[in-house]
């Protein structure tokens, strides 16, 4: 199915929920199905690899969607919107675990990055490279993460990604090079970078 087509279909759903039916339900069911894994890979990747954070918070952006159904543009595709509700739960998450916790914010509550230094070997596999990355990844300030997650994972355009985050394109495009230095930097400390 195209992009175009599903995003028609995606307005339709919408429609079919709206309505207090109880083909609301199987409509509902079928976006969640639809859209489900891609706003869980996001998820994912805000909450660091944090998969029972991430599970919480795809549970409660689908509660958000569904609040808020009357409110939605249906001229505008639903995936960029649940991934701004998306991103928004994380926020909310991940403050109140801040408040929470008093724990270290650095490296070292991540697991850190170890370096390579005195290790070539350690890094021959592209696969212990991809997860020291992705461990990178994880240290990027939050609107940098969400920015590269957004186009780099879902492969949204920037002029989504400025949607889905309620942002100016100029904005998500900055936030973009700031995270590829982000990683650039962290490739070279780590060795991953040839």
């Amino acid at each position: 199915m195209s992009r175009g087509q599903q995003e028609n279909d995606d307005a339709e759903l919408i429609e079919r929920c709206r309505s207090a039916t109880q083909a609301a339900h199987a409509a509902f069911d079928e976006l969640y199905g639809r859209h489900a894994g891609a706003i869980y890979g996001f998820l994912r990747g805000m909450h660091r690899g944090d998969e029972h954070a991430a599970r919480d918070a795809l549970q409660e952006t689908f509660l958000r969607f569904y609040r808020s159904l009357e409110r939605f543009d249906g001229g505008k595709p639903v995936r960029p919107w649940l991934l701004r509700i998306a991103r928004n739960v994380s926020l909310d998450l991940l403050k109140k675990r801040s408040t929470q916790s008093e724990e270290p914010r650095g490296p070292e509550a991540f697991g850190g990055l170890p370096s390579s230094e005195g290790q070539p070997d350690r890094l021959a596999s592209r696969r212990e490279a991809a997860e020291l990355m992705r461990g990178a990844i994880g240290l990027m300030p939050e609107p940098e993460r969400a920015v590269f997650l957004l186009k780099h994972d879902q492969g949204l355009t920037y002029g989504e990604v400025a949607d889905a985050l309620g942002c100016s394109l100029r904005t998500a495009k900055y936030r973009m090079k700031s995270a590829l230095e982000h990683l650039g930097r962290e490739a070279e400390r780590l060795g991953v970078s040839s």
